[in-house]
């Protein structure tokens, strides 16, 4: 009879050593076979809206109001130029009147980089004579023959002691080392010399030129040729080449061609023997 309890109890320890043991895994295994259990309830809890009896609310179709400033439905003025077709004046220091066009222009000093004025014809302009030598054109730049010598309408309040007096056509006039001068208010003005003048010396500076087969002295815009022992002022003979022209020269453009116009003159810019020049040709306002 103790055997037989003993043995049972043997047979319990066992039992309940293996039930403590296994019970985990095995309440873990029939969890995993049992089929997910869901609430009966599959309706939502009711949110919390207002009731609407049927009918949705209306939507609201207005934005709320932004912080803005009142503006009276104006916008905010723009500092804008007024709208009148001009512009508003820059700040520009005065020129005193020293522009091409506008009065006396100071002489040209080399390397101030100095263009001339464009110069366009009132009517056609045709070529009576084909020019000697071709067409080519080159940059132009102003010459000048030194400090005595001066532009066209260049001005000056006295003259110098060595000025003389030259009388053509009933007009008096200064002369002074190749340049003309006429008697303004204040003082004296440049002028081209006026066709038909007699001077005893040529200016120094002057060059020889040939055309029409007769040789001309050239200096400073001007051309002489020799009477005697004196030199006359005459027009510009046609075909004449100079490799210089004065400040004061115009540029104008005939049928394509840029040439340029000094005096009542106009010259094409020619190259010869490699050498720039001008031309003086016998074109003529129609």
């Amino acid at each position: 009879m103790k055997k037989l309890s003993s043995r049972l109890l043997v047979v319990i320890l066992l039992t309940a050593t293996l039930v403590m043991i296994f019970d985990p895994v095995f309440a873990a295994f029939l969890q995993d076979r049992r089929p997910p259990t869901r609430p009966g309830n599959t309706q939502r809890p009711p949110a919390n809206r207002p009731p609407n009896n049927g009918q949705r609310p209306p939507a609201n179709t207005q934005r709320p109001p932004a912080n803005r400033p009142p503006n009276n439905g104006q916008r905010p003025p723009t500092n804008r130029p007024p709208a009148n077709g001009q512009r508003p004046p820059a700040n520009r220091p005065p020129n005193n009147g020293n522009r091409p066009g506008t009065g006396h222009r100071p002489p040209h000093r080399p390397g101030t980089g100095h263009r001339p004025p464009i110069y366009r014809p009132q009517r056609p302009v045709i070529i009576h004579r084909p020019p000697i030598y071709r067409y080519r054109y080159h940059a132009y730049r102003p010459y000048s023959w030194g400090p005595s010598w001066h532009p066209l309408g260049f001005f000056v309040a006295a003259l110098a002691t060595t000025a003389i007096v030259i009388a053509i056509n009933n007009q008096q006039y200064q002369y002074d080392n190749g340049i003309y001068y006429e008697p303004t208010s204040g003082g004296y003005k440049v002028v081209a010399a006026p066709v038909g003048a007699t001077i005893s010396v040529l200016p120094s500076g002057y060059s020889v030129i040939q055309a029409e087969g007769s040789s001309y002295y050239y200096y400073g815009g001007d051309y002489y040729i020799r009477n005697n022992d004196s030199y006359q002022v005459v027009a510009p003979p046609i075909g004449a080449l100079v490799t210089n022209l004065p400040d004061g020269a115009a540029e104008t453009t005939v049928n394509g061609n840029q040439y340029l116009f000094y005096n009542g003159t106009y010259y094409q810019p020619v190259s010869v023997d490699g050498q720039n020049g001008y031309e003086v040709i016998d074109m003529q306002e129609q």
